[in-house]
């Protein structure tokens, strides 16, 4: 009954109280496909009784991206895209960016699109984030839901495809980043382990959770990256993210 109350009250107090109550009766109910969000250009889904709850509530009641962003980003990667949240509330920031969202998980993915199908400027990449293009298995090897879908590579039994950001970059022809957002569940360990010399530095901003918690050695291969390439760069967290400004290039 508590956490009701508490959900209640951050949504009356993010929307207002008229759509902060009606959203909550909504949210009773589990009639969470097609909402409309105040500010919200277009209508956005969930799934019952899965983690997009606690997704929501991150991005749209804590405000976890609610950052000092670069001035006016023109190019912005969403690497574990998961159901579009954070691109929506990016797309309404920015409504002319151009936004590129990778998420490797199949169900995800097809909300993802429904999501955001009608933004302009907006691509999808049905893969995983990796440190070269090559396969991956997907699946819940934690058991933490549709927001901590995992990958391992796997060239025998994988299911998704890997990119590279190398790879990513050079097929949309992106010569700039301005927002690279980063919640791959673990992967940034192996990202940032080789094969970032070329992109890195072409980067404004990074926005990444680390994950620590599930497997020891995430945060390290990403300060040793970063400490290598930007030789000036600015450090804050917000929430669970921590933001890094690449004053290099800014």
């Amino acid at each position: 009954m508590k956490k009701v109350v508490v959900f209640t009250l951050r949504l009356i107090s993010t929307f207002g109280f008229w759509n902060g109550l009606w959203l909550s009766i909504r949210f009773g109910f589990g009639r969470i496909e097609n909402i409309q969000l105040p500010n919200i250009s277009h209508p956005l889904s969930l799934r019952p009784d899965t983690s997009d709850y606690e997704t929501f509530y991150q991005v749209f009641l804590v405000d976890e991206y609610n950052v000092d962003f670069v001035k006016n980003p023109k190019v912005i990667i969403d690497g574990g895209a998961n159901i579009g949240l954070f691109s929506i509330k990016m797309k309404n920031k920015f409504p002319d960016a151009t936004i590129v969202c990778i998420e490797p998980d199949h169900e995800n993915f097809h909300l993802l699109q429904k999501n955001l199908s009608l933004y302009k400027n907006i691509f999808f990449e049905n893969c995983g984030i990796w440190s070269s293009d090559t396969r991956l298995k997907v699946f819940d090897k934690f058991n933490l839901g549709k927001w901590g879908m995992m990958v391992e590579e796997d060239l025998v039994n994988g299911n998704v495809d890997a990119i590279s950001l190398n790879s990513l970059l050079k097929k949309y022809n992106i010569q700039s980043v301005d927002i690279l957002k980063l919640d791959i569940e673990t992967s940034e360990k192996q990202v940032f382990l080789e094969n970032y010399e070329e992109w890195l530095p072409k980067v404004k901003m990074i926005i990444i959770e680390f994950h620590d918690r599930i497997e020891e050695g995430c945060a390290k291969p990403f300060f040793v990256a970063i400490n290598k390439h930007f030789k000036q760069y600015s450090y804050s967290t917000k929430g669970e993210n921590t933001v890094i400004v690449n004053k290099d290039i800014i």
